[in-house]
């Protein structure tokens, strides 16, 4: 029936063409039947000789029941991938940092679990893994996080140590040297640079306790045990990763000595430490080059 143009049932003839509407599917049934295939696809053009070609990026589900009850496309992504890669950048940005690559020979090697401690805090964050045949990009999924903690913690690819307890906010100095020359025939004195040297160094502090997991009391061992571990991480001459809980982060070199105070109580240790900016904490190549990173250069954008 067509009403002033419009049909209730999007007919052919119709001026305005109205669609029922159509929930979005959730779940599908098949029961009281015997099934060789089911197959879901969100291209309506498809035909049915058409279920046995391979996945495309309209197709939902292609169960072969002669094989098995998997709907999915591993195996599909398995004949079209040698490599699995990770990549972040902040929201808004356009530059990619590759985290993680994976060599995939079977779909076992598609079990991954990636604890990303680079991320920066308060910042927004956008990931994308892909799928790479032969050093090319064919498929790819995006996700967002939101990356935030409190307190300070130095990470690397092994490891990471850090506290939210009694923190000094990390007071910093820019490093630029110069030289100051009063001239024989100036006024003022003049200024010479002859380094393009430009780095961040500084002092961080807090107190490091650890509370037991059934309640708030302090776990003495295990607090000495992490202060110990935390320090020889600190003095084992391997650059880190710095981070504080105001977004800021910077690849450093523990410098000078590490210094391990009473906060009032025995178990309640201060541990202070000055370091210095090595590197682009950023760089691929730089966080490769530094230990930190295995992605080597075929991986750097």
């Amino acid at each position: 029936m067509i009403f002033l143009g419009e049909t209730f049932f999007s007919g052919r003839h119709a001026l305005f063409p109205c669609p029922a509407p159509t929930p979005d599917l959730t779940a599908i049934r098949i029961f009281d039947g015997t099934y060789s295939r089911l197959f879901l696809s969100a291209n309506p053009s498809v035909h049915v000789y058409q279920m046995e070609e391979p996945w495309d990026a309209d197709t939902k589900m292609n169960a072969d029941f002669s094989v098995g009850p998997d709907a999915g496309n591993s195996g599909f992504c398995l004949k079209n991938t040698d490599h699995l890669v990770i990549r972040r950048r902040e929201a808004g940005t356009y530059d990619w940092v590759t985290i993680f690559v994976k060599e995939i020979k079977t779909l076992d090697d598609f079990n991954i679990v990636l604890e990303d401690t680079y991320a920066r805090a308060g910042v927004a964050y956008e990931y994308c893994i892909s799928s790479f045949l032969k050093s090319r990009e064919n498929s790819y999924v995006l996700a967002n996080v939101f990356s935030d903690f409190e307190g300070f913690y130095i990470t690397d690819k092994n490891s990471i140590f850090g506290t939210a307890f009694d923190t000094d906010g990390c007071n910093t100095v820019r490093n630029a040297p110069t030289q100051t020359l009063e001239l024989l025939n100036g006024k003022y004195a003049a200024i010479v640079s002859g380094s393009a040297a430009n780095y961040d160094s500084g002092t961080i502090s807090g107190t490091f306790p650890n509370l037991c997991e059934t309640d708030t009391a302090l776990a003495r061992q295990t607090s000495l045990s992490y202060r110990n571990a935390f320090q020889n991480r600190l003095a084992d001459k391997r650059p880190f990763l710095l981070k504080t809980d105001d977004g800021r982060i910077w690849l450093a070199h523990a410098a000078n000595g590490i210094s391990n105070t009473t906060g009032g109580h025995r178990d309640i240790r201060r541990i202070s430490f000055d370091w210095v900016e090595i590197g682009d904490a950023n760089d691929m190549k730089t966080l490769y080059l530094s230990g930190l990173s295995d992605v080597d250069a075929r991986w750097w954008i």
